[in-house]
């Protein structure tokens, strides 16, 4: 019975990290479209965090309000969880894009399974187990490819656009790492909500209000209204929330690894939203990434796990 009990945990945990993929693998058409009626990173990167957790704080209202409560020092660390998970880590990436080639910036986002890997070790004592440094490896070998670098000529690689590149993919490791690592104290809700209103308050610092408020009264409302929905709902709560979620259940090097399948799913919604081409590398990149994502679970040492008493979802 426990053994079928952890089986159907685990199988919970690796649905929350592929909803986690899809959700930020779809992302892109939603930002393309606001970068259109030029809504600024920051001002994308604000709507992102302050909606989802304006939702997120009423849905707990409604069915969980034991989470919202809160004292000073846990609303301090949510702050700062917010600061370095959502808007350090989001206005990160748009430096790296800006600095540095598309494909290198996803690249050094998508090294962040090496980095919850090590710091998972250092914060919960998980074992690196080779299986999964393998399954690593596979999966950076296919976003490389999937990123078009091979044969790319000459890349004009900045420092700051690299180092940025690089506090992008630990940003994404700490959205996993953080809240489990608060959890012994704090519910990962209570963390999600008041760490998406703390990203929120952090990136209101950068925002040009006057600029703000053209950009929403300038775009066309259905469109507003889809892509606002999109990027605060979709693609930033439902998201983080399923990603750490999933780490109840499954470990956070598991979440990480399954997460890469957003590279497999940003390709497709651009291949068929946005006409994108696609070679024949990054066809075989998309199904090394599949293979090993898939493959880590189909040939998962059998032994017995050990799992936290899970939360109610």
């Amino acid at each position: 019975m426990k053994e079928v009990n952890a089986m159907n945990n685990r199988s919970k945990g690796i649905t929350l990290a592929v909803i986690t993929a899809v959700m930020w693998g779809i992302m892109g058409v939603f930002v393309r479209d606001l970068s259109q009626y030029h809504f600024s990173t920051i001002e994308i990167s604000f709507f992102r965090c302050v909606l989802a957790g304006a939702a997120y704080f009423l849905f707990l209202l409604v069915t969980k309000p034991s989470a919202l409560k809160i004292d000073v020092r846990g609303l301090g660390i949510c702050i700062l969880y917010g600061a370095v998970a959502y808007s350090i880590s989001f206005v990160s990436y748009s430096v790296a894009v800006s600095r540095i080639p598309v494909g290198v910036a996803t690249v050094l986002m998508f090294m962040s399974p090496i980095w919850v890997a090590i710091l998972g070790r250092v914060m919960f004592r998980e074992k690196l187990e080779k299986s999964k440094m393998v399954t690593i490896g596979i999966c950076l070998i296919g976003a490389v490819l999937v990123a078009n670098l091979i044969g790319a000529g000459n890349l004009k690689l900045d420092a700051i656009g690299l180092l940025a590149g690089v506090i992008n993919g630990i940003g994404v490791a700490l959205q996993i790492l953080l809240p489990k690592f608060f959890a012994k104290n704090y519910e990962r809700d209570t963390l999600l909500v008041y760490g998406f209103l703390g990203g929120a308050f952090v990136l209101a610092f950068g925002m040009k209000p006057q600029a703000a408020i053209a950009h929403l009264t300038q775009t066309p409302v259905l469109n507003l209204i889809v892509d606002l929905f999109g990027i605060g709902i979709l693609c930033t709560m439902v998201a983080n929330v399923a990603c750490v979620k999933s780490t109840q259940y499954v470990e956070a090097t598991t979440t990480s690894i399954l997460s890469a399948l957003e590279v497999v799913v940003g390709t497709l919604v651009g291949f068929i939203v946005f006409r994108e081409y696609m070679t024949g590398l990054q066809i075989l990149g998309a199904v090394i990434i599949v293979a090993g994502a898939i493959g880590s679970e189909i040939y998962r040492p059998r032994k017995r796990q050990q799992y936290e008493i899970p939360e109610s979802l």
